[in-house]
């Protein structure tokens, strides 16, 4: 169920492990999967992440299946009214995008492809803003291609980026037409007693590197961002999680089927 790209799909057929490779997440991501790489254009597909936020638990609640790196999965029709207007090629504005995270790269690199001239701000040192964060966290190494997909996009449709660079008042007067400002969020520090002591960190400064934590640790928040962190800090190198011995001994496959099944006692965990 991860096999997202036609390199990995190649190589499993010239492997001789599998006679046929089928897909369905990657095609929602991006339904040209085919289209592109059949013209040698596999940079330039929008990759599928497993996250299963607006696919699998959308159809799980019974709602309109859609995806989170592709907006247009399932509501195209809402969308042709936008492309009409693009093929319809509007005089182009000056566009300044603020922020270089997830929703900044689709609305400048979209607005770039509808021929408008668009400047990025980002006030960090690199695009991607939580995605970089995200792409840390053990397992969801795979945003490495969204921001790989989003820096294609850039130099295709002619973004300016400026990184290192907070957007001004003086920067932005006159200078553009439509100015969007996509700066992201700041997380909000519950309001309970001693939140303030130096011995508490936020989820962005250990994802970041930018805090180190001791060998125990106490995690507030059981939701999404408690667990990427849980997972952050109790996993193995990378080097080491990634070899298939260390996979099957932590969850307990059995590859020689020695045990009833092909489950044995998972190892224990530090």
């Amino acid at each position: 169920n991860r096999i997202s790209t036609p390199d990995v799909a190649e190589r499993v057929l010239a492997s001789g492990e599998a006679e046929l490779v089928s897909m369905a997440r990657p095609w929602r991501a991006d339904p040209e999967f085919i289209a592109k790489t059949k013209a040698g254009r596999t940079g330039e597909i929008n990759v599928c992440i497993a996250c299963n936020q607006a696919c699998l638990d959308l159809i799980f609640s019974e709602r309109v299946a859609s995806c989170l790196v592709n907006p247009r999965a399932a509501r195209e029709v809402e969308f042709a009214d936008l492309d009409a207007a693009r093929a319809a090629k509007p005089a182009p504005k000056r566009v300044a995008v603020i922020g270089g995270g997830a929703a900044g790269l689709a609305c400048a690199t979209t607005a770039a492809a509808r021929g408008h001239k668009v400047v990025l701000f980002e006030a960090g040192a690199r695009i991607g803003g939580q995605l970089n964060l995200a792409r840390n966290v053990p397992g969801k190494e795979e945003f490495d291609e969204t921001l790989r997909y989003w820096r294609r996009m850039i130099d295709k449709h002619g973004v300016e980026v400026r990184l290192n660079t907070r957007a001004t008042a003086e920067t932005l007067a006159g200078a553009f037409d439509e100015i969007v400002v996509a700066t992201g969020i700041t997380p909000r520090p519950p309001e309970i007693e001693g939140v303030r002591h130096p011995k508490v960190v936020s989820y962005t400064d250990v994802l970041s590197g930018k805090a180190s934590v001791g060998p125990r640790v106490a995690i507030i928040g059981g939701g999404g961002i408690g667990f990427d962190v849980a997972e952050f800090l109790s996993s193995p190198p990378p080097d080491q999680a990634m070899d298939p011995k260390h996979f099957l001994a932590s969850w307990g496959g059995d590859a020689y089927m020695t045990w009833p099944g092909g489950l044995a006692p998972p190892l224990p965990a530090k």
